[in-house]
């Protein structure tokens, strides 16, 4: 098959598949990408290696029916945030998407899958549809959360699994197809709200450590005496106290230690917030 691409780094492995059963990368897409929390780099040296222009407008109608007009077989969209027009000329589409739908639809649910909804940890591989997330399901599978499961090894198995699901779609790619199932109703995820990405230092601490590692290298704020600050990594401890919560009952070379309401909260790895 002829494959027209469509993401970024995020789940770039899913491309090793596609030459690995045989097929063909006949077009790509991506995006601007900020360079500090997403990337396109391997996209850009993948297209390069195979000679091929990457596009990152979005893609209209007319795009996807010269795709097909030019022998595009399938789309295969991964973590892509655009929008893929579906023609009426029936071009087959596929998207990866990082929750077991039809729960955790949404555009970011990594974070939510470790603050509430660990039960929906895995991938799904879905018909692209007019509505986002809601295409029928050719393949998913489930990840375990670990307690102390942060974003980046949550997204590590998430992009090592996607890669074997993309290899498994494509060798049975038309079976899978015609035998997918419809999703049921499920569930819609926003992207996390400043507060939720904000430490309260009344929370316990094990809300506290799980909301760092939720946001990962995406930053969790944190007011400490008044200075508004990025915390990338914490340590913490239970124990009974009289601090009021906030309090900064003690300073290392590097670290802080502030009271929560059930304990302590080594603040190790963190940078003032200039505006």
């Amino acid at each position: 098959m002829k494959v027209a691409y469509f993401g970024y780094d995020f789940f770039y492995k899913c491309l090793d598949p596609i030459l690995e059963k045989g097929h063909e990368v006949c077009a790509m897409f991506s995006f601007e990408t900020d360079g500090k929390y997403n990337h396109n780099e391997n996209i850009f040296r993948f297209a390069e290696k195979f000679d091929l222009p990457v596009r990152l407008e979005k893609p209209t109608n007319e795009d996807i029916e010269r795709l097909a007009a030019d022998g595009c077989d399938l789309l295969i969209s991964a973590a892509y945030p655009f929008k893929i027009p579906l023609p009426s000329i029936g071009l087959k589409g596929v998207n990866v998407h990082p929750t077991m739908l039809p729960n955790g639809r949404g555009p970011w649910p990594l974070p939510h899958l470790i603050l509430n909804h660990s039960q929906y940890a895995g991938v799904t591989i879905h018909k692209l549809s007019t509505l986002f997330d809601r295409g029928d399901i050719l393949i998913q599978q489930a990840i375990n959360i670990e307690p102390s499961e942060t974003l980046e090894t949550l997204s590590a198995k998430t992009q090592l699994l996607a890669h074997d699901l993309m290899g498994a779609v494509l060798e049975k790619f038309d079976n899978l197809w015609t035998s997918a199932v419809p999703q049921e109703d499920g569930s819609y995820w926003l992207r996390p709200t400043n507060e939720e990405q904000t430490i309260s230092w009344h929370d316990s601490i094990d809300l506290i450590s799980r909301k760092v590692r939720a946001f990962g290298k995406f930053d969790t704020n944190a007011v400490i005496e008044g200075v508004k600050y990025f915390v990338h990594d914490v340590g913490v401890w239970k124990c009974e106290h009289s601090f009021v919560p906030g309090a900064v009952v003690h300073r290392m070379n590097r670290e802080i230690v502030v009271a929560a309401s059930d304990g302590f909260v080594c603040v190790r790895f963190f940078e003032q917030v200039t505006e």
